[in-house]
């Protein structure tokens, strides 16, 4: 009988091993998705970035136009560029150059945004692992401590 309890009592303790590895290796997986999140999250931020800098390109050069275009038509009309058609064209500038601030910070905000849950997601996979960890300390604390008393 005392070699069947000492049995059933090792198996209880391996039981206890196999279940902490496997929380570990959750803790791991876990911590990998996390990763993964935070890399995609930081890939996103750059592309914003990108695109945030191709958008004010783009807003610079049509301004530019748009206000070559504007000083055209005055002077072929024969418009002198004082005055109101002057102030017309310093108000088109000066809406485009708004419009231009608005762009980057707009996309300052969503690349922010974007780090900031790459940090997170860091954050995330580290305590993942650290949970993993205490989560097989602690049954194996426990296992240890149920084959004591058998």
């Amino acid at each position: 009988m005392a070699l069947t309890a000492a049995t059933g009592a090792a198996l209880l303790f391996a039981s206890g091993g196999i279940t902490a590895f496997g929380q570990i290796q959750e803790g791991q997986q876990r911590a990998e998705t996390e990763e993964y999140n935070a890399n995609l999250s930081r890939q996103q931020a750059k592309i914003v970035k990108a695109r945030g800098k191709l958008d004010v390109f783009r807003q610079k050069k049509s301004a530019k136009s748009f206000t070559s275009t504007q000083q055209a038509i005055y002077s072929k009309a024969g418009v002198a560029l004082s005055g109101s058609p002057l102030s017309v064209i310093e108000e088109s500038a000066a809406n485009a150059e708004l419009d231009i601030l608005l762009t980057e910070f707009n996309t300052y905000s969503q690349a922010s945004r974007l780090e900031s849950e790459a940090t997170e997601s860091e954050y995330a996979a580290k305590m993942q692992r650290i949970s993993g960890y205490k989560r097989a300390g602690t049954t194996l604390l426990t296992s240890a401590a149920q084959y004591g008393m058998r």
